[in-house]
């Protein structure tokens, strides 16, 4: 957090609202109406876009699926084979394993060994991901979780807008695109043993993405068409076919491809569902798997293996993984994970610089990394990116969902009121902001909806609402929200026992994001020079999560990143369809309370999902973007450019890496291809040594 900035911010807001306020772009009446009047988007690019050092690759390229006539692994893991402890490396692998190909690997084939460093900062809840669990984050998900297919690396392709195959080998459209047929992967395994197959995906399907008690990462909605189901069903061991009551709706591979589809271990997980035992409960399903239960069942290619309470995550190379490289070397290349615990993402950023860390999405502290980075004699580099992720304040819009009093129902009124949305607005002064958070060109003006990166971004979309204190003054005169005492406006009459009360909003901000927090701070003082009392309150992931499914909060920030940078992948993560889905209204369907620009979203992203013509696609997210920003849905703040850091000796990481396009940077690689020459191993030891997880706990 830019700890020195923001109080000048401060102060600067205060002295210029005693002043009557600052920037008079916008025009207002007098105290019985008000009009508010946009002005231009101030789209201004990140001239630091690394995106030019992207090599692409068709498909075959990079991957293929086949068996190699001999197969190799670390000399520890046979000893292991030749003890009668684990079974030979190819009866371990699939018929066809998937194979990486050295010639695409940038520094070609890699060397066994060594220590992948990280940090996380979120709380790491358990290990039933798909019954809801929170895995802790900062890529100890990308490590843990695997789906059907893989929308991370989906931007070095060249032959066609598509995710890459996982799980799911191959696909073929049937009925005129309106079933699709997928192939598992054959004879590969879990990481204790178990066979992987199609049991597994509708176990996912069925007890999970559709039994509405289960929290987890998608809702029977995200995989509507049109408003309507879809199916899908076994055919075989190793075969799935989905069917589908419109053609061709291929924006669902993409959510086959991330944490909306991370299959869950049948064998392990069944005999704990509610479902399929009477003594168990959908909260003991969930929590079922603690996180000191393990090794925990994974198809990735590292295993969980130990872990220390807020303190030290380690996880240790899977003999089951069913990855090769084109040498038929068992992948992962490298043998252990540590991931350090932290209360500050910040953390991860400062351990890469001081060589502790191997990778970090730098999204703040800007300065320092740009100074250090220019030291050659810096253990890192960094790529500095576009205008991929944005900043901004969610409203809670839900008129009955975690109301539980009269200031509950007051606020919520309020946020439901356009003129209320466009004071807040108006009062920000998002450049001050931006220019608080750091030197140089990495913070923009950002108008909320999609994100100037985009290709499907237009600025003449974007009704923008510039900074303008009196204007945002006429806007609540007009609405009838008179000042007390204390300078702050007063609920109106009729709020039930708030009525005459000061209006009290707090903004909940996330524990481990710096610019959330910091923006939050510099929001109060701008909120007060319109007599609006903002407070925040800082949370944990798990604890915004848990405010989130019981609807008990008034204004939330949010980051946003891939809905918003490439829609087509995630066009029902833009609207809310559905309850569980759109995190301002979350219980949209149970409360019944949709507003009018809500259903005109939805019917926007319904039509966006399934056309095919690139011209009305754009079209259709021009008009989007207009309703979005026109009825201020949210307050963007600022757009920002992020760094990927790397540590500059490890190996085999794809120039121009991305931050975030389909997913974030460890699922935007091949983890598995990682690997650090022997001379760079020796510095960090391994925790585990030669000791694999072959035990599993019997959980209950």
């Amino acid at each position: 957090m830019k700890k020195l900035l923001i109080p000048f911010l401060i102060l600067a807001v205060v002295f210029n609202a005693a002043a009557g306020g600052t920037q008079q772009t916008g025009s207002a009446t007098g105290s019985g109406s008000a009009t508010v009047t946009p002005v231009p988007y101030p789209a201004n690019p990140s001239p630091l876009d690394s995106s030019a050092k992207i090599k692409y690759y068709n498909l075959d390229e990079v991957i293929e699926y086949r068996s190699l006539s001999r197969y190799s692994e670390p000399d520890y893991v046979t000893a292991l084979v030749n003890q009668g402890r684990l079974p030979p490396v190819a009866q371990r692998l699939p018929q066809a394993p998937q194979v990486i190909k050295t010639s695409f690997m940038s520094d070609g084939g890699g060397t066994y060994g060594g220590v992948f460093a990280n940090v996380f900062a979120a709380t790491l809840e358990g290990w039933n991901f798909v019954g809801g669990q929170s895995v802790g984050w900062f890529g100890v998900e990308a490590m843990y979780n695997v789906a059907l297919l893989s929308s991370g690396p989906a931007y070095l392709r060249k032959d066609k807008n598509e995710p890459f195959p996982a799980l799911a080998t191959d696909w073929t459209w049937g009925d005129n695109g309106r079933t699709l047929t997928m192939n598992l992967i054959r004879g590969a395994k879990w990481s204790d043993g178990e066979p992987f197959t199609a049991d597994d995906v509708i176990f996912t399907w069925e007890d999970n993405i559709n039994d509405l008690n289960v929290p987890g990462r998608s809702r029977p909605a995200t995989w509507e068409v049109n408003g309507k189901p879809s199916k899908l069903e076994k055919i075989n061991d190793y075969q799935i076919k989905w069917t589908f009551a419109e053609p061709y709706p291929v924006y669902l591979l993409w959510a086959m491809a991330d944490d909306r589809f991370a299959v869950g271990a049948a064998h392990a997980l069944k005999p704990l569902h509610p479902k399929y035992n009477s003594s168990s409960t959908y909260l003991k399903y969930r929590e079922a798997y603690a996180p000191n239960a393990i090794p925990a069942p994974t198809m990735g290619p590292w295993v969980p293996a130990q872990y220390r309470t807020d303190e030290l995550l380690v996880l240790k190379r899977n003999p089951y993984y069913w990855k090769v490289d084109s040498d038929g070397k068992q992948l992962p290349y490298i043998d252990e994970v540590h991931f350090t615990y932290s209360t500050n993402s910040l953390t991860r950023t400062t351990n890469t610089m001081t060589g502790t860390c191997d990778i970090s999405n730098v999204g703040e502290g800007y300065d320092d990394v740009a100074r250090r980075a220019s030291d050659p004699n810096s253990p890192f580099r960094v790529d500095w990116q576009g205008d991929s992720h944005g900043y901004g304040m969610d409203f809670n819009f839900d008129s009955k969902h975690g109301v539980a009093t009269d200031q509950d129902r007051a606020n919520r009124a309020l946020f439901r009121d356009l003129k209320f949305r466009q004071a807040l607005t108006l009062a920000l002064d998002r450049d001050g902001i931006a220019a608080s958070l750091a030197s140089g060109p990495f913070y923009r003006s950002w108008g909320g909806g999609l994100l100037p990166a985009s290709p499907l971004f237009t600025k003449e979309s974007v009704v923008f609402l510039p900074h303008n204190v009196t204007a945002a003054n006429a806007l609540l005169d007009s609405m009838g929200l008179r000042k007390g005492s204390s300078g702050y406006r007063q609920y109106p009459a009729g709020s039930g026992n708030v009525s005459g009360r000061d209006i009290e909003i707090q903004i909940i901000a996330q524990q481990d994001l710096g610019n959330m927090i910091d923006i939050a701070q510099a929001a109060i003082p701008m909120f007060q020079a319109i007599g609006v009392k903002l407070s925040m309150k800082v949370l944990t992931t798990a604890a915004i999560d848990e405010q989130t499914r019981v609807g008990t909060w008034d204004m939330k920030m949010t980051r946003y990143d891939s809905p918003q940078l490439v829609p087509n992948a995630f066009p029902f993560a833009l609207s809310p369809r559905d309850d569980q889905i759109w995190v301002p209204h979350y219980r949209i369907r149970t409360s019944g309370d949709a507003l009018p620009f809500e259903t005109q979203l939805n019917d926007i992203t319904s039509r966006f999902a399934i056309e095919t013509d690139a011209a009305k696609q754009k079209q259709a997210m021009f008009d989007y973007n207009k309703a979005f920003t026109e009825n201020c849905y949210n307050i963007g703040v600022v757009s920002v450019s992020y760094g990927m850091l790397l540590n500059k000796y490890m190996k085999n990481v794809q120039p121009g890496l991305a931050v975030n396009v389909y997913s974030w940077g460890h699922q935007s690689m091949f983890m598995e291809q990682l690997y650090f020459t022997s001379d760079q191993q020796a510095k960090r030891p391994l925790i585990l040594g030669n000791n694999l997880p072959l035990s599993y706990p019997v959980v209950k």
